[in-house]
């Protein structure tokens, strides 16, 4: 029996014992087996102009993403959560986002099995939908996926608190098999003092619903082996902060984040990286919305020395419905070393219902 089989079947075992089919937990065994399907779908689009050293200016669409998202209850410990994704970014594909079911018995420990983001930063388990910035932080970010940060695989978690303290880890793969010596092994720990963060994922902000405080760390290590060519092991870590408090109606908020990522055969993303991102959202509606200012940088160093990368975005966000109704202008300049910068300047809109 493989990895994976025996640590579903231990799993299994351990839910049975925490949550057992009993109808004295509901008014009865209808209630226990009452099913629930929710469904929604967000959308993002920004259009704007790229202007570049030793190159004629552009204007188009920078992105145009679809995601229907669907989630159920089977009973009050067994759920599951299907999503898409559907991008201009890769010739119209359709992606299966998330396809996860999900054993909850208890606050303390859950099982999640299927696709969906792993044990990493506070960035990727808020995705762009759920960021302060428009913009992701694809400058310093290189945690390996298969695509938009998920990974096919498994993966423990729990709370404490109602998420004063959670931690999650978790076995997963990039391709359709991997040798289980080659998988990718990831975990994380967070600890909020102030109000908690309850779930597996998280938002970069809350718009003023939450006062925020919170360290979180992860690691992430995978061996890759092919043959005729030296081994490759990638061992990742970083660590992040979120500091967001009600000052009256208004709210500030900073956020950062520090990463190191190392492999030893000098393949893909190498060197430190970090950001370090404000903002203020005024708490005096301007119409239906509130205005919010923000700025980040963004700035990677290789491995070897040297200039790293550096990415600035400034902006203003105007919120309508927090995360579910959302506009921003934003400028971002990119300085690559030894390449020409470029500068981008988007309208963009978010819709989620």
């Amino acid at each position: 029996m493989g990895f994976i089989a025996r640590w579903a079947v231990v799993s299994l075992v351990v839910l049975a014992a925490l949550d057992p089919f009993h109808p004295a937990r509901a008014e009865d065994a209808s209630d226990y087996f009452k099913k629930s399907l929710n469904y929604g779908v967000g959308l993002r689009t920004s259009a704007g102009t790229t202007t570049m050293s030793g190159a004629s200016d552009t204007v188009g669409l920078f992105a145009l993403d679809v995601r229907p998202y669907i989630s159920g209850r089977v009973t009050p410990f067994l759920k599951f959560a299907g999503n898409l994704d559907l991008n201009n970014g890769d010739q119209g594909r359709i992606h299966v986002l998330d396809a996860v079911a999900q054993l909850e018995p208890d606050d303390l420990f859950n099982v999640w099995l299927g696709r969906f983001l792993p044990p990493s930063d506070r960035a990727n388990l808020s995705g762009p939908y759920y960021q302060n910035a428009w913009n992701y932080p694809t400058t310093v970010n290189g945690y390996p996926s298969i695509y938009a940060g998920r990974a096919d695989g498994a993966a423990v978690w729990g709370q404490l608190g109602k998420g004063k303290v959670k931690y999650q880890a978790g076995v997963f793969t990039l391709d359709t098999r991997a040798p289980i010596g080659q998988a990718l092994y990831a975990a994380r720990l967070v600890l909020n003092a102030l109000d908690p963060e309850p779930g597996y994922y998280n938002s970069s902000t809350y718009y003023g619903a939450k006062d925020i405080l919170a360290i979180g760390g992860t690691v992430q290590y995978k061996k890759t082996v092919v043959a005729g060519l030296p081994d490759s092991t990638l061992g990742a870590f970083s660590l992040d902060g979120l500091f967001e408090k009600r000052l009256g109606p208004d709210t500030v908020s900073l956020e950062g984040a520090y990463y190191n990522f190392n492999e030893g055969n000098d393949v893909g993303n190498q060197g430190w990286s970090f950001f370090a991102l404000a903002s203020y959202l005024f708490g005096t509606k301007v119409g239906p919305g509130k205005v919010q200012p923000m700025a980040r940088y963004q700035y990677a160093a290789p491995r070897g020395g040297g200039d790293g990368t550096k990415t600035i975005d400034a902006g203003l966000n105007y919120i309508m419905d927090g995360h579910n109704a959302r506009a921003a202008l934003v400028v971002q300049n990119v300085n690559p070393p030894g390449l020409p910068g470029l500068t981008t300047v988007q309208l963009g809109i978010q819709i989620q219902e």
